[in-house]
């Protein structure tokens, strides 16, 4: 992949100058800030403007990241984008606290996250709980928001995926669903998680604000559906 993926180095820039290197199914450009759809985590929205305001539909992750917009630009253009920043926003504050949750079900309940999807105001978890309860998902939410308060840094670093998988409780997801890759990108929310991951998130812990799990589903044996949204 040529395409420099800025936002995992940060995800806090809004605006960002690039160039239209190629255009398949999409523009195909030399750096970008837009995220593509991946492990729960929908794709980023905006607009790239260049000689016309392109408005960005969707992006999508093959050989390069893609953004399917709208309009006719062109190979070579020098464009700006733009990132719909408050979705974005939201999403990072419910992808950290997603890791927190998957933290606190593993270091409590052994439970371990089997799918996850980030929308734009809530989220959901599947686990692989056999059984869950009103006093589950109470203990879960109040040492979810006692960590989230503690406000704990959230940073990433490269990692040999042997060693962050030897790592305990580090694999805080079904292994299949990481990607096949001999070097992985590593997410450390303070001294709460760590755990492979490929996404947008906040710098602290105290932007999250506080979860609450207003819905249960029944996925299946041994497999649970929690909805959260965020307070604060």
């Amino acid at each position: 992949m040529k395409t420099q993926l800025v936002y995992l180095e940060d995800s806090y820039i809004k605006e960002l100058d690039a160039k239209i290197t190629d255009i398949r199914e999409g523009v195909i450009l030399d750096r970008t800030i837009f995220y593509a759809a991946s492990g729960g985590q929908p794709s980023d929205s905006g607009i790239i403007r260049g000689k016309s305001d392109y408005t960005v539909t969707d992006v999508v992750k093959f050989d390069e990241i893609v953004h399917k917009v709208t309009g006719e630009p062109e190979i070579g253009e020098e464009v700006t984008l733009f990132i719909d920043w408050q979705k974005r926003y939201s999403r990072m504050r419910l992808h950290t606290a997603i890791h927190v949750v998957s933290a606190v079900a593993m270091k409590e309940f052994k439970a371990r996250i089997t799918g996850n999807q980030i929308y734009d105001q809530n989220a959901r978890i599947d686990f692989n709980f056999a059984e869950w309860n009103s006093e589950i998902s109470g203990s879960i939410a109040k040492r979810v928001n006692e960590e989230l308060t503690r406000n704990q840094p959230v940073t990433h670093q490269l990692m040999k995926r042997d060693d962050i998988l030897s790592m305990e409780n580090s694999l805080k997801v079904d292994e299949k669903l990481l990607p096949d890759l001999d070097i992985l990108r590593v997410v450390k929310i303070g001294d709460i998680d760590i755990q492979p991951d490929g996404g947008t998130h906040v710098r602290n812990t105290s932007e999250v604000g506080t979860i609450n799990i207003y819905k249960i589903e029944n996925k299946g044996k041994n497999n649970k559906r929690m909805y959260f949204s965020l307070q604060g």
